[in-house]
């Protein structure tokens, strides 16, 4: 399939998979919240007694590295729908895609849940292949495998940055790496899929 094609179904997918992570990482406190126009009829010591004061945030310290090894394969062996299922995930979306380089042929995108993590698979008759993946729970034996592997991207962010990105001399597969108080939190895995 023309990568064009793939890197927008890509991009797409990458697009909604963070918002949706976002979405419910967020939590609104609308009852808390006052509108400018009540703010303003309350004396100056109500509002600031009400108005939250806001913490200095420091800026993301952000390390990249080139590293194929890391990038093209970061769980240390090939990841299938079929291993995964094995282990317990589920079927969370199935898509049907026409597939541009076999005349007739429709492949199918699946996207399963595996104890909070979340991968996307573009799947052929003959392959599995991995299209984005997303994972904060490590107790899985692919997850300890790639934190294994991440090790010396953990060990350079300590307590001075926040998140590594892993890419590779083609600048094709990308893994990103993100650190809470410099432990691992967060990866996100973004190969390269034609």
């Amino acid at each position: 399939m023309p990568a064009s094609l793939l890197s927008s179904a890509k991009g797409a997918f990458s697009a909604a998979l963070y918002s949706a992570l976002l979405l419910s990482a967020c939590s609104a406190t609308p009852a808390a919240e006052e509108t400018s126009k009540d703010a303003a009829h309350k004396p100056a010591a109500a509002r600031r007694a009400v108005s939250p004061a806001t913490p200095a945030t420091l800026p993301t310290r952000t390390l990249r590295i080139t590293n194929d090894t890391l990038a093209g394969d970061p769980f240390g062996q090939e990841l299938t729908v079929k291993q995964l299922v094995a282990a317990g995930a589920r079927v969370a979306a199935r898509k049907p895609f026409q597939n541009r380089h076999v005349p007739g042929q429709t492949d199918t995108i699946v996207v399963l849940r595996h104890q909070g993590n979340i991968f996307a698979f573009y799947r052929t008759p003959e392959k599995d292949l991995l299209q984005d993946a997303s994972v904060t729970n490590f107790q899985p034996a692919y997850g300890q495998r790639l934190k294994r592997r991440l090790q010396k991207a953990h060990r350079a962010s300590r307590q001075s940055i926040d998140k590594v990105r892993i890419g590779d001399t083609e600048r094709a597969n990308y893994v990103s790496v993100t650190f809470q108080q410099g432990r691992l939190s967060a990866v996100h895995v973004e190969p390269y899929v034609d």
